[in-house]
């Protein structure tokens, strides 16, 4: 990947997407045939993207929107993991403090047991060795459990030894919300809304589902050819809301990261958040701070999380070196929020790297009527202009910089592919003819319109 260029303006260069990533999203929405997709961006303080495609409710016909929450289960931990730290900021717990000191069920008679060992910071980064959903079916019947079945299997949790393997653990975090209750004498869902969700104003987050489900996605199951997708019920993760059972939106999520922003002075000193967002334990393909993730995207280092919960899959994180916070939701058990936040991040490096500056060579409002898709027998090529570039892509592959072609500009509405693609066309001309629609010549290709009711099929 290109070096980021330190000239350039992240949130412009971000903003300059917006077209592009305007078409690929609902591409990415319509050909992966996903209820509802919404996708926001924001850089610092500012929102730089938001997009919401397809349906919130299919039933009923309603559109997603920014302001439609979705459920973000596993997001729910990054808010306890914050409500613990601002705990241990107060000194009222310590992160290397044992689990068993708040929670005096949290014990077994076996002298060989691991459970006196695991501590705070062991539940945060997945290091416990916990079991990973303990002895109830919930993700399957909908049944989640009380805080008494938890309790009931308490010398049934571990699984490996602590520090052993990293091992992700809902029943971790679970017991995470529950230390917050024994510290605070407050319920989790009490705690986390009066220390974390009224201070930073995220008035569509809830630690459950919200009492009024107007705004609320329906969830949706994963889509195999001839078979519906039958809306799924909204259920309750009671016990386990400090793992899976927070719903939230874009707006309230862009705001939820950019509070995490080092230097923003919000939520935690920067000592914390910079505790949260370093490596604490590794496994071989996941790397883990203390409630987030640690991945790279594009090139690019984002503290993440992912969430799934019956009906929803969502990705969101924040990249510190430039301040960028991308979230994606969707309400399908397929919906492809990981592939969608990791080719925004993408895009996003290309054009930090300053693939897109310089002084458009062309009526920019002009080639702005080209944007589209043009379809002809043998594949849909995407046309956007991106800041002074006209680029062009296959909206098909998961990795939107796959195909991707800046063009270099010959004269008019003539331009030549770049010598990025051998099999492709390199150093051939491609030239386009505005009008309605639009028209594109590709070499050794008849003209062919731009397919205006492609995504509408």
């Amino acid at each position: 990947m290109a070096q980021a260029d330190q000239s350039v303006d992240p949130a412009q260069a971000l903003r300059s997407l917006s077209g592009f990533l305007d078409g690929w999203l609902a591409f990415q929405r319509w050909y992966r045939q996903v209820p509802s997709l919404a996708v926001g961006v924001s850089v610092g303080d500012e929102t730089v993207f938001s997009g919401a495609y397809g349906l919130a409710d299919v039933e009923r016909s309603t559109p997603a929107g920014s302001g439609t929450r979705y459920r973000i289960a596993s997001h729910s931990k990054v808010f306890t993991a914050t409500a613990i730290m601002q705990l241990v900021e107060q000194g009222r717990l310590r992160l290397d403090d044992p689990v068993a000191e708040h929670l005096d069920w949290f014990r077994d008679d076996d002298a060989d047991s691991e459970l006196p060992y695991v501590t705070v910071r062991h539940l945060l980064s997945h290091a416990s060795g916990l079991t990973r959903d303990g002895a109830t079916t919930h993700w399957h019947d909908d049944r989640f459990p009380s805080h008494a079945e938890i309790v009931r299997q308490v010398s049934a949790l571990p699984v490996l030894g602590t520090v052993d393997h990293l091992k992700y653990s809902n029943i971790a975090f679970t017991l995470a919300g529950l230390v917050i209750e024994s510290v605070t004498g407050t319920p989790y869902e009490a705690h986390v809304t009066s220390a974390i969700l009224e201070p930073l104003g995220l008035t569509a987050t809830t630690p459950d589902l919200p009492a009024d489900l107007t705004d609320h996605a329906r969830g949706y199951p994963s889509w195999y050819p001839g078979r519906e997708r039958p809306a799924i019920e909204h259920v309750p993760a009671r016990v386990m809301n400090s793992a899976t059972g927070f719903s939230s939106n874009v707006v309230d999520l862009l705001r939820w990261y950019q509070a995490h922003r080092f230097g923003s002075g919000e939520l935690l000193h920067d000592r914390s958040k910079r505790e949260m967002q370093r490596l604490q334990f590794e496994g071989p393909e996941t790397r883990w701070g203390l409630g987030f993730s640690l991945a790279s995207h594009g090139g690019l280092e984002f503290a993440t999380h992912g969430g799934g919960y019956p009906g929803f899959i969502t990705y969101s994180g924040i990249e510190q070196a430039n301040g960028i916070a991308i979230v994606v939701l969707t309400n399908a058990t397929d919906g492809p929020a990981r592939v969608v936040f990791d080719g925004v991040a993408k895009l996003a490096a290309r054009a930090l790297a300053g693939d897109f500056e310089g002084e458009p060579p062309f009526d920019a409002a002009a080639a702005d009527q080209l944007a589209g898709f043009y379809e002809d027998r043998w594949a849909i090529t995407q046309v956007a202009r991106v800041g002074a570039k006209l680029v062009t892509a296959s909206p098909v592959p998961q990795d939107p910089t796959a195909t991707l072609s800046v063009l270099e500009h010959v004269d008019g509405w003539t331009f030549r592919y770049p010598n990025t693609f051998p099999i492709a066309s390199p150093g051939e001309r491609v030239r386009f003819e505005p009008g309605d629609p639009p028209h594109l010549h590709a070499p050794s290709a008849p003209p062919v319109p731009r397919a205006d009711d492609l995504l509408r099929s």
